[in-house]
């Protein structure tokens, strides 16, 4: 669940700028750093390689914080990154750096960086406050790093997905835990409205700070993405506990690869004797018969419809049972 978890947190935390890479690419780094034996790795894709190093470093790495470190993080992001980069790579900007709202010609510039000649000095200040024993609860205290960090704003790019590696290095220190488990970045992709709401709002205020329901919403967030770290922990138990429980001897391997793949979700729709045969490239004959074992079993059950449109699905109460 480690490397899953940190391989959501990744894809998340790029997504939520609008950018991508492969899963696989990124699965497999994580998993061949972490020492985990996959059947299969993906080809190996640098920027996947770089950004990997940048999470375990965050969330493995409790060693204190630097300005070298973070400076380290941000060329993670971008030396192998393709497309347009920043022109200061690993660097503190040189010039201003506006965050605008909108698009077309005339965007509304809601928040401007501190002046370039002002960032090391308050970047020190932030360090010594992470570096500090100052804020006992680390959701608090991952919460205003960040904020405090996009206000600074600096680097030329990336600071949103720097912002969120602090937090996630804030909270692994805090919690004293180097194996995680939760993705905060996947709960706030699907809340990225509010998520950006919040980031308008508190940069907008001009003569205080209110970081109140930031701090709200970033506990709320924390707490959200450990819950479903427990359901997602209480399916994998139960598929596991079902592999367990089907003999061997009794099924053969195209059965126990789909059932496994029917069982934790990943094969999507009806399943149907066409489907089965080319996932497990076997003749529909062979197919049929697979699929008519695993109905005499109890495993699947019949969609309904008959004919061509016949399919199947696994019963839902197995895993239930467990």
């Amino acid at each position: 669940m480690h490397a899953r978890s940190l391989s959501d947190e990744i894809l998340a935390s790029l997504e939520i700028e609008g950018e991508h890479i492969s899963y696989d690419s990124v699965y497999s780094s994580i998993c061949r750093r972490l020492d985990v034996s996959l059947e299969t790795q993906a080809k190996t894709d640098l920027y996947a390689e770089d950004i990997s190093s940048l999470v375990l470093d965050a969330t493995g790495n409790l060693e204190e914080l630097s300005s070298a470190r973070m400076k380290r993080w941000h060329s993670f992001l971008f030396s192998s990154m393709a497309g347009i980069k920043p022109n200061s790579i690993g660097e503190y900007r040189k010039g201003p750096v506006y965050i605008s709202k909108g698009n077309g010609r005339d965007p509304e510039i809601i928040y401007e960086g501190l002046p370039a000649d002002r960032i090391e000095t308050e970047m020190e200040r932030l360090i010594s406050f992470i570096n500090t024993e100052n804020e006992k609860r680390p959701l608090v205290k991952s919460a205003i790093v960040s904020m405090w960090f996009l206000c600074i704003h600096p680097f030329e790019d990336g600071n949103g997905r720097i912002s969120r590696a602090i937090s996630d290095y804030v909270l692994s220190k805090g919690f004293n835990e180097t194996y995680r488990v939760y993705s905060m970045s996947s709960l706030i992709l699907k809340k990225r409205v509010d998520y950006y709401h919040l980031l308008h709002e508190f940069s907008a205020q001009s003569e205080s700070l209110d970081l109140t329901q930031w701090l709200l919403w970033n506990i709320d967030i924390a707490t959200q993405a450990k819950k479903e770290a427990v359901k997602i922990f209480e399916t994998s138990m139960k598929l596991t506990r079902f592999m367990k429980n089907l003999d061997p001897s009794i099924y053969n391997s195209r059965e126990l690869s789909m059932l496994f793949k029917l069982a934790d979700g990943s094969f999507e729709g009806k399943l149907s004797t066409d489907k089965w045969a080319k996932m497990n490239k076997c003749s529909p004959a062979a197919a049929s018969r697979d699929i008519h074992h695993l109905l005499q079993e109890g495993f699947l059950i019949p969609s309904g419809q008959k004919g061509p449109k016949t399919g199947y699905f696994l019963d839902p109460a197995l895993l239930e049972k467990l």
